[in-house]
């Protein structure tokens, strides 16, 4: 796999993460209105992470620094390979999340063992917050 190509995917998922909580923003609209903040809060933060990594790859920022001699290895990564969610429950949903976002987690993780300086910096920020995502949704899930 491509640095572009894994960019990319990276943010296909980031966006397939937001739109997963949009949707969840409207099931709990309708199912448990108390939990729509919850949802919207966790999109935003998603959608800032596609973002972060639309820059790295306008921006060419990875291109000279060692993810190029790991690429092999995250091509293989769990969160590469998540497909498209099609939840439909609430409950579906957040089980979806839960396993996404732990895989977010893990990639960042070990993004931010790869990289140096700032880069390695912003990773382990995106892994804690995937980290508080994937808590909060187990919190709301054991609660339904």
């Amino acid at each position: 796999m491509k640095l572009e190509e894994l960019l990319k995917r990276v943010i296909w998922q980031e966006n397939e993460m937001y739109n997963l909580y949009k949707l969840g923003e409207t099931f709990a609209t309708y199912e448990r209105p108390e939990l729509v903040e919850v949802f919207r809060l966790l999109a935003e933060e998603e959608l800032r992470h596609r973002k972060t990594f639309e820059g790295l790859l306008k921006g060419k920022s990875l291109e000279e620094t060692q993810v190029i001699d790991y690429l092999e290895a995250l091509s293989l990564e769990p969160m590469l390979e998540d497909e498209r969610s099609e939840p439909s429950s609430l409950e579906e949903l957040i089980e979806d999340a839960i396993i996404r976002e732990k895989h977010a987690y893990e990639f960042y993780s070990k993004l931010s063992e790869i990289l140096e300086g700032s880069l390695a910096q912003i990773m382990r920020m995106m892994a804690g917050e995937e980290l508080k995502h994937a808590y909060r949704l187990r919190f709301i899930y054991e609660g339904l």
